[in-house]
């Protein structure tokens, strides 16, 4: 043993009178019995002991890794052993420089960054930080190893890189618990004369709890343990009255703690992909559910207005009709209650907040062309003066028909009478041949059947192409010819009258107001702003059942985070031991746990949002059905919303645990 200096320095580190005892089973142990020593700065401190005789509890208690039963651990008028949670890891962090018997390196950070982890965690920016571990690395003679991984280094590497990480935050007190154990002779040697270099020559407090009593002649003072019980040389008795002065933690390391999640989630790549991969089908399922209800009802209701814009109201013979959201309303089958008439839709367009109105006239009837035909139902456009409102159906190509024997045919009547032209604009100036029924003009709506039914035969030149819309066989003819046609359908001596009419209101707002007028008049009305009301109503209904469905499989998603994550919890019990240990606060760790769950999350929720929409796109390329999946940008932030979310309430139970263990009992385990 080195002979003693008579040395001025007040101790930096105390135990008075200090005592732990556990529980095991049924037997209580008394691990450290009734310690009293003070450690000054600038000496090498040796507690020797056999194993189990109490000497690494005792360093635990020291350096603020565990609180004894009794008595009381000081430092620097600090009663540290009463500080709370919080204040106890800032005083590890600050305070006390850790060195370890299996060197406890992080395997995913490189030897820089695990000699930085002491200031990462108390906040200090990066690049001082890596200013620091390459100083330190410099000094323990691994400036070259500076961005090797530990499973790179020799025992004896790995050591000395303990050594700088513990000398990160300059603290005035390092322990060292066996850090020879694990090495051979000459690497253990060359770690003592390190530890006692630091001790001598930059005036630190260094306490080192071993078996091997070569180190002896290094040492300026030896203490012996057995049976938790402390003998040898105790003349350093002077103490310092403890006080509870505040050690306050700066603020957490946010972004540094998000960058440790990321490496420790990339550090299991397959874990965290095939975890992320659960997040990213319940996700892909619900994006693809809820999409295609959306389709659909932006399908549908496209479909609907293309019928006339929400200002129009459809106005019906029968009362009892009122409130149908069927597009037909004049398919009455018992006889108009109130019979519309030509007089009727004058008087109806003249209402107040009416612009206009007029008569529905479908036909049903054939297109024939070159000895081709097919089914088809005419209908005669709004009176061209109403256009301007928006009440006129849109085309694919051409103009709307104007006048008499002009006509605009939808996609299905082109592709059956002029199946070799194969582009919609070849269409255009074609003549069809259309025969209708008739037997009209009698409130009925044409469609009567064909073969018992007089045919009158009408020439019309193409002039438009439809767009897509409820009608798929549609003939358009201008309201005047249709008008014309279907009241020549009358019987003799009668006044044709119409299945149904037509009232565009001056806005929105005002067609609840002419709907009741037109309702006290005697008629049925539907207004297009309702039917538009009702289809996305039930199609929300829809969507959100299918949201459900796509939800269980989120559900069981965020079951299986939450069992990897606490597999995690247990197999990095040591990684744990290790932060706290450095100094990481339990919120520290239950955020680092949190957050890497959530990053996994949302990554999970990104590539599922990715697959649901890819889907989607093939199936409407597969079924040549455009639109039938709609990804709204609401659908696509609640999916990554929710995969979030889902994986922060199941990653919250295992990362508390995590938070919640004893850095002790963490270290003792894998």
């Amino acid at each position: 043993m080195r002979p003693r200096s008579e040395s001025a320095d007040r101790p930096v580190l105390e135990a008075a009178g200090v005592s732990r005892s556990y529980r095991r089973g049924q037997e209580t142990v008394e691990a450290v019995r009734d310690v009293s020593l003070a450690i000054v700065p600038g000496e090498l401190t040796l507690i020797l002991g056999p194993s189990g005789g109490g000497k690494s509890t005792l360093l635990h208690l020291l350096g603020g890794m565990d609180r004894p039963t009794k008595g009381e651990v000081r430092s620097q008028g600090v009663a540290v052993s009463r500080l709370p949670a919080e204040a106890l890891a800032v005083f590890r962090r600050r305070q006390i420089g850790f060195v370890f018997q299996s060197f406890y390196l992080l395997p995913h950070l490189t030897a820089a960054d695990n000699v930085a982890m002491p200031l990462l965690l108390d906040n200090v920016p990066s690049a001082r930080r890596r200013q620091r571990a390459q100083q330190l690395l410099t000094q323990v003679g691994l400036a070259d190893r500076a961005e090797f991984y530990p499973g790179q280094l020799s025992g004896g590497e790995a050591q000395r890189v303990a050594i700088a990480r513990a000398l990160a935050a300059d603290p005035p007190i390092l322990i060292a618990d066996e850090p020879t154990g694990d090495l051979d002779s000459a690497s253990g040697q060359q770690v003592m004369e390190l530890l006692a270099g630091l001790a001598h020559q930059e005036r630190r407090a260094v306490v080192v709890v071993t078996h091997n009593e070569s180190f002896v002649p290094l040492a300026d003072r030896v203490f012996r343990i057995r049976d938790g019980r402390l003998s040898g040389d105790d003349s350093a008795k002077t103490t310092v009255a403890a006080s509870q002065a505040p050690m306050t933690a700066g603020p957490r390391p946010v972004a540094a703690l998000v960058g440790l999640a990321l490496k420790a989630a990339w550090r299991r790549p397959s874990r965290s992909i095939l975890t992320g991969l659960g997040v990213a089908v319940g996700i892909a399922a619900m994006v693809l559910l809820v999409s295609v209800g959306a389709g659909l009802s932006q399908r549908v209701t496209q479909s609907i207005l293309s019928e006339g814009p929400l200002t129009t109201i459809f106005v019906s013979p029968q009362a009892a009709s009122a409130g149908s959201s069927s597009l037909f309303t004049g398919s009455a089958t018992s006889g108009p209650t109130h019979p519309i008439f030509a007089s009727t839709i004058k008087s109806l367009g003249s209402l107040p907040g009416a612009v206009g109105a007029w008569a529905e006239v479908d036909l049903i009837g054939r297109a024939m062309a070159h000895s081709r035909q097919t089914l088809i139902v005419v209908t005669a456009l709004p009176p061209q003066a109403l256009w301007p409102d928006k009440v006129a159906p849109t085309l694919s190509q051409g103009r709307l028909p104007l006048r008499t024997g002009q006509a605009a045919i939808s996609a299905s009547i082109g592709k059956a009478l002029f199946p070799a032209i194969t582009t919609p604009k070849g269409w255009l100036g074609k003549q069809i041949s259309v025969a209708v029924s008739a037997s009209t003009g009698q409130g009925g709506s044409g469609f009567a059947p064909l073969a018992q039914a007089a045919l009158t035969v009408r020439t019309f030149t193409v002039s438009g192409v439809l767009a897509a819309g409820l009608g798929s066989a549609q003939v358009a003819i201008p309201y005047p010819q249709g008008v014309a046609w279907f009241t020549s359908g009358a019987a003799k001596g009668t006044i044709a009258s119409y299945p149904g009419a037509e009232v565009v209101a001056g806005s929105a707002g005002q067609v609840s107001a002419l709907a009741n007028r037109i309702t006290k008049l005697g008629f049925g009305v539907t207004s297009m702003s309702s039917i538009v009301t009702q289809v996305q109503s039930a199609f929300s209904t829809v969507e959100v059942g299918l949201g459900v469905v796509g939800g269980i499989a989120l559900v069981v998603a965020g079951l299986m985070i939450a069992v990897v994550m606490a597999m995690a919890v247990l197999e990095r019990r040591r990684e744990i031991g290790v932060l706290r240990a450095l100094g990481s606060t339990t919120a520290d760790v239950f955020f680092l746990f949190l957050t890497e769950a959530t990053l996994v999350g949302f990554a999970g929720a990104a590539v599922g949002l990715l697959i649901g929409w890819s889907l989607g796109k093939l199936a409407e390329a597969v079924l040549a059905q455009p639109g039938l999946f709609l990804v709204q940008i609401w659908l696509a932030v609640l999916a990554l919303v929710l995969g979030t979310v889902v994986a922060l309430v199941a990653g919250a139970i295992p990362a508390g645990r995590a938070a919640r263990l004893n850095p002790v009992e963490a270290l003792r385990q894998d």
